[in-house]
């Protein structure tokens, strides 16, 4: 019933609510009502069982569970100079090329990289070295193969790989320092120097002129990696000229603000064909004259006597693999017994198993029993004793230059 104002009783309100639920669920599919059946359930489960739920408060308090991260940091930095490369290219198989590598690294100052680039068979031959391997992994040594369109078989192919800008500006990048030797070189353990101590020149070598103001063989050399590059991004050299040695030290010799090692200097880093000066052992110490005779020179009295007057390059370079030799270095059997004395790892690139004696037009310097000389005995034709001392013979086929 109605109000007389117009109004809705409760029972009118009942009737509509009614009504229209009974409309709208007539409207609805089965699906419908099984998914409100569903939720209508949730929703009577939660208000049912909520008071059974302990609040958060009366829950135990879990152990600290402590944080943890892990940080490596920045890589440290290498041992080695990046910019000093030690480069050995040899794509003939030689049974030297693990022993000399592994000897001028022990001799090179530590913080030195190497690079050895040769043919597939020479470096499968050094890779066969565990000592070698410990080095490639370490990062001290690398071992890569030269181009397939390049070759190193002869003097003229070897000048024009060592004359390619992409040498030196791609292959031994970031390298500012280049030690280039081969195997017919050698650097001396018991030599008072250190490479490093040539780092301020362009270019040293031994000098083909101890005269002369620059230039020096590259067989055993060292180079400035930046000075190279901006000679040959403006030379070129033309095929079948000089020598890559000459070709470069001319070139970087006349360059504006270029250091190069003079002749008489260059003496000192490595001896081929010119004998230095030599080496001058200090007198004993004078009683209050306050001299120090064992800094004079580094050599002491009494100890280093043998070295006296003797020339004493940092290291040595032969020349023809090892075939040439010069009367200027190895002329004398007195010359020859202090190489063998101060430098015996140089027999390593010797073959010294077959010769009476040195060959050549050096006369009797060669072998001086020949000219009645004492001191020098022959025990057989593999050796020779000079001072009571038997030394190896060097090679027949040793002629000099």
């Amino acid at each position: 019933m109605s109000l007389p104002n117009g109004g809705m009783t409760v029972e009118d309100i009942w009737a509509t609510t009614s009504s229209t639920m009974v409309v709208a669920w007539s409207k609805t599919t089965r699906r419908m009502r099984v998914v409100g059946g569903v939720f209508l359930f949730f929703i009577l489960s939660v208000l049912l069982f909520k008071p059974s739920i302990p609040e958060r408060p009366s829950l135990p308090s879990l152990p600290t569970i402590p944080k943890v991260t892990l940080d490596y940091g920045a890589p440290g930095p290498s041992q080695f100079n990046q910019s000093k490369v030690a480069l050995l290219i040899e794509n003939r198989v030689n049974p030297i090329l693990s022993p000399l590598v592994l000897h001028f690294m022990s001799v090179v100052p530590p913080d030195w990289r190497f690079r050895f680039m040769g043919s597939l068979e020479s470096v499968a031959l050094v890779n066969t070295s565990r000592a070698i391997r410990q080095h490639v992994k370490s990062g001290k040594l690398d071992l890569t193969y030269i181009p397939a369109n390049m070759s190193t078989g002869s003097q003229e192919e070897v000048s024009r790989f060592l004359t390619n800008l992409w040498l030196y500006e791609t292959v031994l990048q970031p390298a500012e320092w280049l030690l280039v030797f081969q195997t017919d070189s050698m650097l001396c353990a018991n030599s008072r120097q250190s490479l490093n101590n040539w780092l301020d020149y362009d270019w040293v070598g031994a000098p083909w002129n101890p005269n002369g103001k620059f230039g020096g063989n590259g067989g055993l050399s060292l180079r400035r990696v930046s000075a190279i590059v901006d000679v040959l991004r403006n030379q070129v050299r033309v095929d079948d000229s000089e020598a890559e040695d000459v070709w470069l030290t001319d070139r970087l010799g006349h360059r504006p603000g270029a250091k190069l090692a003079n002749g008489t200097t260059s003496l000192t880093f490595s001896g081929e064909m010119h004998s230095g000066q030599g080496e001058r052992v200090a007198a004993e110490k004078k009683k209050g004259k306050g001299n120090d005779g064992t800094k004079v020179g580094g050599l002491i009295k009494g100890v280093d006597d043998w070295r006296d007057g003797f020339y004493e390059p940092m290291g040595y370079h032969t020349g023809g693999s090892g075939v040439t030799l010069h009367a200027g270095i190895w002329g004398t059997p007195e010359k020859r017994k202090h190489i063998w004395d101060y430098c015996p790892e140089v027999k390593m690139i010797f073959k010294m198993d077959a010769a009476k004696y040195v060959p050549g037009d050096c006369n009797s310097n060669w072998k001086r029993w020949d000219m009645g000389q004492g001191g020098v005995d022959q025990v057989d034709e593999n050796v020779e004793i000079i001072d009571g001392v038997e030394y190896p013979m060097l090679p027949a086929g040793l002629v000099p230059w």
